[in-house]
């Protein structure tokens, strides 16, 4: 799967707009949009629209969005729930997402995830103004793994990155490179435990819980 992360960042009277997508094969791709917006809970949710709109336009399916808004999360549960709710003398920030977000995210399989400020990657997108390269869409291969008939695509928590920080002595890891490390390492291992729910991976004296879909521990 993919793993992108969007921000917005309103200061110094700039509003921009960023997003940071990891594929399988680790291409990457980023994008900083600069827009006249001022409140900052729209341009956390013009940022996701953007970013749906780039995964929609190319049909990228199969992936996570990481966000640190969450007013953001919420919109977006009320709107999974079809629960339109307003609220008297209160921005709501509803009005900023796109028509059908929820069903844009379920036609291309995408699960979204708050996680902390310090971990969304697409911040630094934000704030910096000189050109980044970025992957040609045509270079992508998100076939990398298909190769390999057992290999399993997991979740993960975001509580697992501080386990897996220490474990590696790597303060400086990133959410994507911890899921992607983990997903290797897990079919690298031996299963142990494996129940209806859930299922454990040993390799190297490091023992991998898995919960259905989602890595829970190291």
């Amino acid at each position: 799967m993919f793993i992108a992360y969007s921000d917005a960042s309103v200061r110094d009277g700039e509003t921009s707009l960023g997003f940071f997508i990891v594929f399988e094969d680790k291409s990457e791709i980023r994008r900083r949009i600069v827009v006249r917006e001022r409140d900052n809970n729209a341009a956390e949710a013009m940022a996701l629209s953007e970013l749906l709109a780039f995964l929609k336009y190319y049909n990228l399916k199969k992936g996570t969005i990481l966000f640190d808004s969450k007013g953001v999360k919420s919109q977006l549960k009320k709107g999974s729930r079809n629960n339109k709710v307003k609220k008297r003398g209160r921005r709501n920030n509803s009005r900023y997402l796109p028509k059908g977000v929820y069903k844009v995210l379920e036609k291309l399989q995408i699960r979204t995830q708050l996680i902390s400020r310090t971990r969304n990657v697409a911040h630094k997108v934000c704030c910096r103004k000189e050109f980044i390269l970025s992957t040609p869409i045509s270079q992508v291969n998100r076939k990398y793994y298909q190769v390999l008939g057992t290999y399993k695509d997991y979740f993960m928590q975001q509580s697992v990155l501080d386990e897996y920080r220490k474990i590696h002595n790597n303060p400086s890891a990133t959410f994507h490179e911890a899921q992607i490390d983990l997903n290797k390492e897990i079919w690298l291992a031996d299963l142990v435990e494996d129940t209806e729910m859930t299922k454990v991976y040993e390799i190297r004296d490091k023992r991998i819980k898995v919960v259905q879909d989602t890595v829970v521990k190291v």
